[in-house]
């Protein structure tokens, strides 16, 4: 008796292997939807070849429909239980959807048949993966995320696909200020058809760490409305709620002139949520200002400071800090802040190039002598004031009465000289003005129709006490009939290289008065650098 074969079914598994190598070929080419419907052919033929299965599912993972891939591999399973394969489809379809202790076993599994370098590596990947979103829900419930997000993109980066993964990365984003970065994880979730309070929750923690606290506001508040249950929204919400809150009573109370009240409200603004980067910039820039106001700049620098650490592009701490800058002495620290301000904000370019301008006068200023100090007059000191000073001073600096030492010797000389080139410019009304505009007399590119310092104190001490009456200070022949009255002096200067004469001492830098007329031949004329002197005697008629 002839055995009769089953030529039926050999047909029906022929014509699936030709389906099967047609999904090959589809595959190889990366065109896996096309692959898949081959797949599909060859199950319908013959349901119970596992590898049909295991060749859609490995479609379904590149398509990244996980679910089918799954569903697949278990059917495949169930055919072939220890097929390496199929159990790296599923565990590797469960990792990507981001169900990390539900693929581990089963790469232990896949280890425990097969010890190969891949194996191990893949049960090493989730082992790691597993430690490292522990680390970031326990980072996220301490509110500590910039350390949150350390872990969380080493997640994010294996797992890019899985809503519940790219829901916690655009919170880290959010909360740690990187908000184009979260935008762009936003639109990932809503992609995948992430749940509206999620989504709610997260374009409100969006624009609440953006700096933009109504919309915030009015997001969260929308999302509590669509969900009682959604506390995440709500918690975001009075946050939220109380920042804003306590700014605007801060602002109200600067705005009123009550800086110790608008410190405080400032300080409670800070305390809601330390992690709010952009926010928190602003009030420490409010905050600053206040202690500006008090006159407090150290505490001002303080807070700029840390307005800046937290928001680098923000010019108002900038410009606040170079003011307080200022009046900390520390000029060089405000004109770097000054130049700071103009990079950022193009609209204050020529405020700030005057403020400036105005440091690099005082900087000039600074690096000349101070006149003041020198003659010991404070600086409304009178006409009158500055001849008491300057007759006090060279009396008692006089060089011919310190000779005790040689140290005393020199330093007498560089008193006598100092006090001698105060009292030129200061007795001088033009040159004062422009010495206490910044600008040095004595300094011909400063903008000043300069005099040359090269004085002869000696000069200018017996010209002024010649004009006391002709008394004796016993340093010399200085008075008694030297300097008769009723004469003309004529001075030469040489001015840009012109010469100019000026009578009766106009426009002289030294003040010496009418000489009291004692008799005696006068003076005939005397010179030092820059200046020519002559006398020509007036005879009373």
């Amino acid at each position: 008796m002839e055995v009769e074969h089953n030529t039926g079914s050999d047909n029906l598994k022929q014509q699936a292997e030709l389906h099967k190598n047609k999904g090959n070929d589809y595959f190889k080419r990366g065109l896996y939807s096309n692959a898949a419907e081959e797949y599909e052919k060859a199950i319908e033929l013959c349901t119970n070849e596992p590898n049909y299965y295991g060749n859609r599912a490995a479609c379904f993972l590149q398509m990244k429909k996980y679910n089918k891939c799954i569903k697949d591999c278990e059917k495949a399973l169930s055919l072939d239980p220890n097929n390496i394969k199929f159990l790296r489809r599923k565990a590797l379809s469960l990792q990507y959807m981001g169900l990390l202790t539900e693929a581990k076993p089963i790469f232990e599994q896949i280890v425990n048949l097969d010890n190969s370098e891949q194996s191990l590596k893949e049960h090493k990947l989730i082992k790691e993966l597993i430690y490292n979103l522990q680390q970031t829900r326990q980072k996220l419930d301490a509110n500590q995320y910039k350390e949150a997000i350390y872990f969380m993109e080493k997640v994010a980066k294996e797992i890019p696909d899985a809503v519940d993964i790219l829901i916690l990365y655009c919170e880290c984003l959010a909360r740690t200020g990187n908000i184009c970065q979260a935008q762009e994880q936003l639109r990932l979730i809503q992609d995948k058809q992430g749940s509206r309070a999620e989504i709610s929750y997260l374009k409100g923690l969006i624009e609440l760490y953006g700096g933009n606290p109504d919309k915030a506001k009015s997001i969260l508040q929308e999302g509590v409305r669509q969900d009682q249950n959604n506390k995440k929204c709500l918690v975001a919400y009075q946050m939220a709620k109380d920042q804003d809150n306590y700014k605007s009573k801060g602002n109200d109370c600067l705005n009123q002139n009550k800086f110790n009240e608008a410190i405080d409200y400032y300080t409670k603004a800070l305390e809601v949520d330390s992690n709010n980067s952009k926010f928190n910039s602003i009030i420490y820039a409010n905050r600053g200002l206040a202690y500006q106001k008090l006159k407090d700049h150290r505490k001002a620098v303080n807070d700029f400071d840390k307005s800046i650490e937290l928001n680098e592009k923000y010019f108002k701490p900038y410009l606040r800090r170079g003011d307080s800058r200022q009046e900390l002495g520390d000029l060089d620290g405000a004109q770097s802040d000054y130049q700071k301000v103009m990079e950022l904000d193009q609209g204050s370019i020529q405020q700030m190039r005057q403020k400036i301008n105005d440091i690099t006068r005082k900087q000039k200023q600074l690096s000349k002598k101070d006149y003041y100090k020198i003659l010991e007059v404070d600086k409304n000191a009178t006409d009158a004031d500055i001849k008491k000073a300057y007759r006090k001073l060279a009396l008692q600096w006089h060089p011919d009465k310190n000779k005790e030492n040689e140290e005393q010797k020199k330093l007498a000389d560089k008193k006598f000289r100092e006090i001698a080139e105060a009292y030129s410019v200061l007795s001088d009304k033009q040159k004062r003005q422009q010495y206490d505009m910044g600008v040095d007399p004595n300094d011909p590119m400063g903008g000043a129709e300069g005099f040359e310092t090269n004085i002869d104190p000696t000069q200018i001490f017996k010209m002024f006490f010649g004009s006391e009456g002709g008394a004796d200070f016993g340093f010399g022949n200085i008075g008694g009939g030297e300097y008769p009255g009723g004469f003309t002096t004529v001075f030469t200067t040489n001015l840009g290289g012109m010469g100019q004469n000026m009578r009766g001492g106009s426009g002289f830098p030294f003040q010496f008065g009418d000489f009291s007329q004692q008799g005696g031949s006068g003076f005939t004329g005397f010179s030092f650098p820059g200046m020519q002197f002559t006398q020509q005697q007036q005879r009373r008629k």
